[in-house]
């Protein structure tokens, strides 16, 4: 209903008051790589279901043995929250109490940083979406998009006060594919492909807009809390366009007509993130395990060097997800390989990639009891196997091995730590 009134995604905010001043950058940038060691860990006990069978104490034990600082977490906002009659967010205290456990754990098993990465959003009352990545149509459900971004900028206020050690919010995941992806138009279903999605994917100009407008939302809400707290961009993941689309984040946050439902304009890229986010993962540029460093250092840089262009230089970057499955194979040899690998990549990001201050490994264990890809692909990715596994136990795989001494040197024996 809003078709003839919303020119663009935020108009509300050009026909007002001017933009805030361009930011200002130190050069030459000096970087932190004190939580440069991190690993994507989930717990059952709190994940929907996802990692069954993955209890906090197991997944805090292996973080210790494996020497992690930094841990991704994944979390619902609707599990998190409940919603009242108007808007209003309602704690559920059995969903927070195990989370907190899951973070004190890893916080006892030498964990100092946390990325808080959201699964699924809250929704105004009255809202009725398909999936739990559902936006609002900012062109046909203006009001509804509004509140939708208040209340998770208010979810995520929440959360920064209900876990001040949690310092990093990623609002998203893997936006940039457009099914499954993370940012979808109300009627997308989860699973259903794009014969069945097709005309519920937001365009990369919209979606853009939308992500801009979210990070910018929830940032201004945590460091209302805190103000040391960070906006991680979503992870982006498809190599073949992920260049093109940091162009389109900074050229949208320079359009002056960001963020919407502000009677200003707000073009300094700060204001939306802290720090920038990609999933490297080289398969997607060759999908053998023979990969060409010097050519993957190159195409990182080569993205790195659109955030330069726009005045960005000295920006961070995480690397909120890397790693390789091994498709449940028997084949030590590949095993092996994928060893080898962790081993290549982190060594070429420590050389070649100053601006990464934290990688993260993806993923802590293996999952068993639910198949969330056809291939068995995304099951398999685990740097130990699951602890119900009937052949190994929740051993270690050679890629534990590999990312141990990554992290702490090649003297470190993994097997005395577990």
């Amino acid at each position: 209903m809003r078709k003839g009134i919303i020119l663009s995604l935020a108009s509300l905010s050009l026909c007002l008051a001017s933009c805030t001043g361009e930011k200002q950058k130190t050069v030459p940038p000096t970087y932190d790589y004190s939580y440069f060691n991190g690993i994507c860990a989930l717990s059952g006990e709190f994940n929907n279901g996802v990692d069954v069978g993955l209890t906090n104490e197991w997944t805090a034990s292996k973080a210790k043995a494996l020497g992690a600082k930094s841990c991704r977490i994944w979390i619902a906002m609707s599990g998190l929250f409940s919603v009242g009659e108007e808007d209003d967010l309602h704690l559920n205290q059995i969903y927070y109490s195990v989370m907190k456990d899951h973070v004190e754990k890893l916080q006892e098993a030498g964990v100092e940083n946390f990325l808080l990465m959201f699964t699924a959003f809250v929704y105004p009352t009255g809202y009725v979406p398909t999936t739990g990545y559902v936006v609002p149509n900012p062109r046909e459900e203006y009001d509804f998009y509004l509140r939708f971004l208040k209340m998770n900028a208010e979810a995520a206020g929440r959360i920064k006060e209900l876990f001040p050690e949690i310092r990093n919010f990623e609002p998203g995941n893997e936006p940039d594919f457009a099914c499954p992806g993370c940012i979808h138009k109300n009627g997308f279903i989860h699973g259903g492909g794009m014969n069945v999605n097709s005309d519920f994917i937001y365009n990369d100009d919209d979606k853009i807009s939308i992500l801009n407008d979210l990070c910018w939302y929830v940032r201004k809400a945590v460091t209302s809390v805190d103000p040391s707290a960070k906006v991680v961009y979503p992870g982006l993941t498809n190599q073949a366009t992920v260049p093109d689309f940091v162009d389109l984040i900074y050229k949208k946050i320079e359009s002056q007509t960001l963020p919407a439902g502000q009677e200003f304009s707000d073009n300094n890229p700060d204001h939306y993130f802290d720090i920038l986010n990609w999933h490297p993962y080289p398969t997607q540029l060759d999908t053998s395990f023979n990969i060409n460093w010097d050519e993957w250092a190159e195409y990182n840089k080569s993205i790195y060097d659109v955030v330069k262009r726009h005045g960005d230089e000295g920006k961070e970057v995480y690397f909120s997800e890397l790693g390789w499955t091994d498709w449940g194979t028997d084949n030590d040899a590949e095993k092996e390989k994928i060893a080898s690998n962790y081993s290549s990549a982190f060594k070429t990001i420590r050389e070649e990639m100053p601006w990464v201050t934290a990688v993260f490994a993806f993923r802590l264990t293996n999952l068993k009891y639910q198949m969330l890809d056809a291939t068995g692909g995304e099951e398999n990715f685990g740097l130990f196997y699951h602890p119900d596994d009937e052949f190994h136990h929740g051993g270690p795989k050679p890629a534990a091995y590999a990312v141990a001494k990554a992290f702490n040197g090649q003297d470190y024996d993994l097997e005395e730590h577990l």
